[in-house]
Formats: structure tokens, sequence, C-alpha cells
């Protein structure tokens, strides 16, 4: 799977520089073409993916669109012959092209917007001209395939954002001059004062206090009423003291379940929670924005049965 996306590096490359170079040849419709490489895997079949690379360009050879920007790696189409039945443009070109192929396309950008983006012309672009597509069938996958490929990509997306985060807790960290211990899960944390007894247990209900901050500071949730009523996140007829869970059932954020487990009752800390722990890169309302890492001050209150 890593080498797919080598692969799609490359390919892209190969296109955009075959964008603005070479002579065009017409369809029966005609549309303008051009195959900048042609590839040697197999023509999509119907319920395949493609991974295609694909960018469009103004009258200026100025960049309107690239999947190259959403740095998500090649963007995945379903195929259906049945749906791309349009002539000269974009649709025709898609039926054109097999894995590995690179084609560049060029017909009139009204075409594109009105009748494959349902969209109205924006002012800015002048009707009549051609917008020139350069596109590239990086992979063909069987559904199956593309499964296990997405899977893939959720994972690195994950890992890459754990490794940022941790980067940034830990400068964080360093720069506050905060001697935090660092839990093998990425969970950092401060024991602020030190309880009594043995630590909570998964499967124990434990009672606890908390004040949920942004690394920035900004408070967005609490226990705590008056310090709710200080910040601006009072939320009226909402009970307000320690909140009951029980540990280790997923009930709550993973760094949760992690740091309380770290502690007895009666203990006092700060939890230093990277996105992957808390919310990911859903977020959690307004106030959470996603890939946000968390700070907790928290109280284990009394842990029961």
């Amino acid at each position: 799977m890593h080498n797919r996306i080598l692969v799609a590096l490359a390919l892209l490359g190969t296109i955009l520089y075959g964008c603005t170079s070479g002579e065009y040849e017409k369809t029966g419709s005609g549309l303008n073409y051009k195959f900048v490489k042609e590839g040697e895997g197999p023509a999509p079949a119907n319920g395949d993916v493609i991974l295609l690379n694909i960018s469009y360009l103004d009258e200026n050879n100025n960049i309107l669109f690239s999947s190259d920007d959403t740095q998500q790696g090649p963007m995945p189409l379903s195929y259906n012959d049945s749906v791309f039945v349009r002539t000269g443009g974009i649709e025709e070109g898609i039926k054109m092209i097999q894995e590995g192929d690179s084609l560049v396309l060029q017909f009139p950008i009204e075409d594109l917007y009105e009748n494959t983006f349902n969209m109205t012309l924006p002012d800015s672009i002048r009707r009549g001209s051609n917008v020139t597509v350069c596109m590239g069938a990086a992979d063909v996958l069987t559904m199956d395939e593309f499964r296990a490929y997405s899977q893939e990509q959720i994972l690195k997306m994950e890992d890459d954002q754990f490794a940022k985060d941790v980067q940034i807790l830990d400068d964080y960290l360093s720069q506050e001059n905060i001697d935090a211990k660092v839990h093998e899960s990425g969970l950092r944390y401060v024991i602020v004062e030190q309880g009594t007894g043995e630590n909570a247990q998964n499967g124990q209900q434990v009672n606890v206090d908390y004040a949920g901050k942004l690394l920035n500071g900004a408070l967005f949730d609490t226990s705590d009423e008056e310090l709710a009523k200080e910040n601006g996140v009072y939320m009226q007829g909402r009970p307000y003291g320690p909140i009951d869970f029980q540990l280790g059932t997923r009930s709550v954020i993973p760094g949760w379940d992690i740091g309380f487990g770290l502690l007895n009752a009666g203990s006092k800390a700060v939890f230093y929670i990277p996105s992957k722990l808390a919310y990911g890169p859903r977020g959690s309302g307004p106030s959470i924005p996603p890939n946000s890492i968390l700070v907790f001050d928290v109280e284990l209150v009394s842990i029961g049965n």
C-alpha cells in the first residue's frame, strides 16, 4: 500500500509536467486529449475504485483545484460506465483511462461547472475559455482492495497526527517547565496530590471532578459550577458536581480510561491528552475542534465497586 502512495506522487509530477506541453488529439465528440503516459495496468470495471490524481487549470494555467492540495493522497472515484455517459467533457476522459495512465483533457470550462459540477460559472472565470484537466490513474482497486487501502490510510493519518500531537505536547511541557510522566499510550500526566489506597481498576465505579481545557487554556467543560460561570461555559439546568462512570468500559474518552487508572482515591492530577486519546479528527461540538489536544485538571474523589 505504501508503494501506491509513492507511485501516486511520481505520477502526479508527470501529469503536471504534461499539462502544459505536447499536442492534443480529438475524440469524435471534439474533446481535446493527450496521453502524457500510458500505463500497463487494467482498465476499471464496474464497481472498481480509481485512485485518481487530478488537477484543474484555467486558461492561464492557474490551478483551480488539485487533489495534491488535500494532502490525503489520490482521490477515490467509484467507477460505473453507466454514470460516465456524457461526451465532450471529463466523463468521456474518465472512460479512456486505465491504471498507470496520465491523461490531459481540454474543453470549455462552463461544461465542467454547469454539466459536471452542477454549479454556476464563477464571475471570475471567463465563459468560453478552456479548462485543462490533468489526471492520472494511480491505481485501480476492487472494492475489497479499496476498503483495505482506506483503512491503511486512516491508520496512517492517525499515526501522523499522533506524532504531531506528541511533539506539540512535549514542546509545550518543556517551554512551561512542566515535569510530566509519560504513559506508553502517549498520555502525559502530572500527579499534583497523591491519594491513598490502590489505583482504580477497570470495571470499578469512579467519582471524579474535572475541568477540561484546550492547550491554549480555553475552558470547554467542567464539573465545577462556579468555574463554569467564570469562564462563560455555564449551562442552565445542568447538574454540576463530581460525576460517576465505570472505568475501562469506553464510556469516556480513552485518555480518561487510561489516566484515572493511574490514580488512587483522593488523587489530583493534570492529564495532557493527545487527540488520538480524546475526540480525534471528529472533534466534539464547536468548543473542541478536530485533532485537539486536551488538558484536564482532575480529582479522583472516590472509587466504588
